[in-house]
């Protein structure tokens, strides 16, 4: 399952960069070019008023500068967000499966203010990849696959020379529940979290 795959798949990515983080080499007066930022918090899909389907979520995102000037700078990036169990939106209380994960990939870009500020907000888009996995009633497992696009924005406070608190709020876009989301039209997927940003 989704739950404790994708926590191994974001310690084993982040342990994978550790070296890189020890050794990297900053250019002087350019400062960092990566961002690797690993965030938990919580998922709403919000489009459906009957049930806002909450559960806990994780996020880690890898980011690369592509173009910085003093008051901003323009990165490529590419978010990993994935919910745990959540309860099924419901249409006038009738529920098709019992509980669903989610996973979405959305390669984007990030347009940051000033970086080089202790505190820092930015905002993102994208576009790629949505992942549904229902539980249904009979204990059998259906998966469906969509596109999904993102928009958020997060802000960053430097708590050492590399190391940022972050927090975010990002919400997917996608289609993806099978009939739920055909009546509901697309659904907003929103993810609010905060973690740890390391830049280097």
């Amino acid at each position: 399952m989704l739950n404790s795959r994708f926590a191994r798949y974001v310690c084993l990515a982040v342990l994978a960069f550790a070296p890189v983080f020890a050794s990297a080499q900053i250019e002087e007066g350019r400062g960092p070019s990566h961002d690797i930022g690993v965030t938990g918090g919580g998922y709403f899909a919000v489009s459906n008023p009957t049930s806002f389907g909450a559960a806990w979520a994780m996020e880690g995102s890898y980011a690369q500068r592509l173009i910085g000037i003093p008051a901003v700078s323009l990165s490529a990036e590419v978010p990993v967000a994935g919910s745990f169990t959540s309860s099924i939106p419901t249409l006038a209380g009738t529920s098709l499966a019992r509980s669903y994960t989610s996973l979405f990939i959305t390669p984007g870009v990030r347009v940051r203010l000033a970086p080089s500020f202790f505190i820092s907000p930015y905002f993102s888009a994208g576009f790629g990849y949505a992942r549904f996995n229902r539980q249904l009633f009979s204990g059998v497992s259906s998966a469906n696959s969509t596109t999904a696009f993102d928009i958020g924005g997060g802000l960053d406070i430097k708590i050492a020379p590399y190391v940022s608190l972050r927090g975010e709020l990002r919400d997917f876009n996608s289609g993806g529940l099978g009939l739920q989301t055909l009546l509901l039209g697309r659904q907003n997927n929103l993810f609010v979290t905060a973690g740890l940003a390391v830049r280097f």
